[in-house]
């Protein structure tokens, strides 16, 4: 037995006969959902074949670490028949070490406080334990076959759980079946509210996912980019925090984008602040896409994203993009900008979310937004997918799309729809108590501004009919 599990006996042998008592003796716990064991003296601790985790051998390696140097830190959790609920990583390794197992019943309604009296503040363990307590939970992974086995998409959005694409999803019969779902008719009806938690909505963003793969869902994301953990989210704000889709803009709404406000034909799209998803989609879609990315790494990761497609992403200043392009030589102008800097991409004096105030932002929105639109076409939209956000002294709101809008009336287009984007609640529920001791209400929704360049009486004659879903119309009582 390995030195530090021996003194943990050696600290817990006064009790350790007594638990031992106790637990022969223990009555069955009730429950309406499993039956208890005929005998609980029998009852055997053991690892649940179902484990939601895979624990690599780096990771086994780090928890028996952890064990031997440290000695047992967190409790684990078993049903009412001794199989693992959580900690399965480190009962597993606990078994291989062998020690020895305390077992404390509750029915859930109180937390149950591992003690460990053998630590002081001072003791160099304490921080290795806090260390290991992190590490080796970073280090295991999830079971996506099974998860997907026990669990629905919608179920799991409602806990704020997005399941990442893994490598065996991107085979060709993965691909076949995307292929086939977006082949189908168009499911949206044309309101001004869009909600992604619908059933159809959840369908087809997986099979755009499984088509973009594991790039497309890291190239774009605002919470991780390149690999994980080189954007810094900025805490200064909670009211976007559960905004599920901000992080990697959903290729569903970039379709609907496009099959709502592109003309008839093969069409060219621009993008002053680019991301990967929506240049993935314009050129799968048969679209020529230009978008300019300020991050040298993004913008290579973007265009091995879309290779084989007539999309490319040049790495320059968002500001410059009309030095790019021709004026009027584009069918649309999108853009999806930083909120501010409510997460934080890069160093770069002239990156819109490293600016140290508002007006600085707003200046490279400026910019930016009016050089796209001097390549926009006469008789054109542009789309541009913001939201407010809360900052200052006082806890206001920005008002970033009012300030959109007045940026886009300057240079002579018209604010023709405004379109709400109803996003997953997930963390939103957990912390709506602690931001209403302020009255502030949490956002779960984004906006999706369309403009319109030239005369709309035109649009009927450039535009073809929409493909969209039926519209289903409840009777009122």
């Amino acid at each position: 037995m390995p030195k530090k599990a021996e003194n943990k006996v050696k600290q817990d042998a006064i009790g350790g006969a007594q638990d031992d008592a106790r637990t022969a003796q223990r009555a069955p716990h009730a429950s309406a959902h499993a039956p208890a064991p005929a005998e609980d003296a029998a009852l055997k601790i053991r690892v649940d074949p179902r484990n939601y985790r895979l624990h690599p051998d780096r990771n086994k390696a780090l928890i028996a670490k952890s064990l031997e140097e440290c000695g047992a830190g967190r409790s684990i959790v078993v049903d009412n028949t001794g199989a693992s609920i959580a900690g399965s990583g480190v009962l597993e390794q606990a078994d291989k070490l062998g020690i020895r197992k305390r077992i404390v019943e509750t029915d859930g309604e109180e937390l149950v406080v591992v003690v460990r009296k053998d630590i002081s503040p001072d003791d160099p363990r304490r921080k290795l334990l806090a260390l290991a307590d992190n590490a080796t939970s970073d280090q295991s992974q999830w079971d996506m076959e099974m998860l997907r086995e026990d669990w629905d998409e919608m179920q799991l959005q409602d806990w704020d759980i997005e399941l990442p694409v893994v490598e065996t999803a991107l085979d060709a019969q993965a691909k076949e079946e995307a292929k086939t779902r977006l082949a189908d008719r168009f499911l949206v009806p044309p309101f001004s509210v869009l909600d992604t938690r619908r059933g159809e909505w959840v369908d087809r963003k997986r099979a755009w996912t499984v088509l973009i793969g594991q790039s497309g869902t890291t190239g774009e994301s605002r919470e991780d980019t390149l690999g994980y953990g080189s954007i810094v989210r900025s805490d200064k704000y909670d009211g976007l925090g559960s905004l599920n889709t901000v992080s990697i803009f959903d290729p569903v709404l970039a379709e609907i984008i496009l099959k709502w406000f592109l003309p008839r034909g093969k069409c060219a799209i621009c993008d002053p602040f680019a991301g990967g998803v929506f240049g993935y989609v314009a050129g799968y879609l048969g679209h020529r896409f230009t978008g300019i990315e300020i991050r040298p790494e993004q913008a290579a990761l973007n265009n091995e994203m879309v290779a084989g497609f007539d999309a490319r992403y040049i790495c320059d200043d968002g500001q410059n993009i009309a030095s790019h392009l021709p004026p009027d030589s584009q069918d649309l102008v999108f853009s999806c900008p930083p909120y501010f800097d409510l997460e934080h991409y890069s160093e770069l004096p002239n990156d819109a979310s490293n600016q140290k105030d508002y007006a600085g932002f707003l200046r490279i929105l400026e910019n930016g937004l009016t050089g796209a639109v001097s390549c926009l076409k006469n008789d054109r939209f542009a789309v541009v997918v913001m939201s407010n956000v809360r900052g200052g002294k006082k806890g206001a709101y920005y008002d970033i799309c009012s300030d959109i809008t007045r940026i886009m009336q300057r240079n002579g287009l018209i604010l023709y729809d405004e379109i709400i984007l109803i996003n997953a609640i997930g963390s939103a529920a957990v912390r709506a108590a602690r931001m209403m001791q302020y009255r502030k209400v949490v956002r779960v929704h984004q906006e999706v501004l369309v403009y319109f360049k030239g005369d709309p009486k035109n649009i009927k004659a450039a535009f073809p009919e929409a493909e969209v879903a039926e519209i289903e119309v409840e009777n009122e009582t």
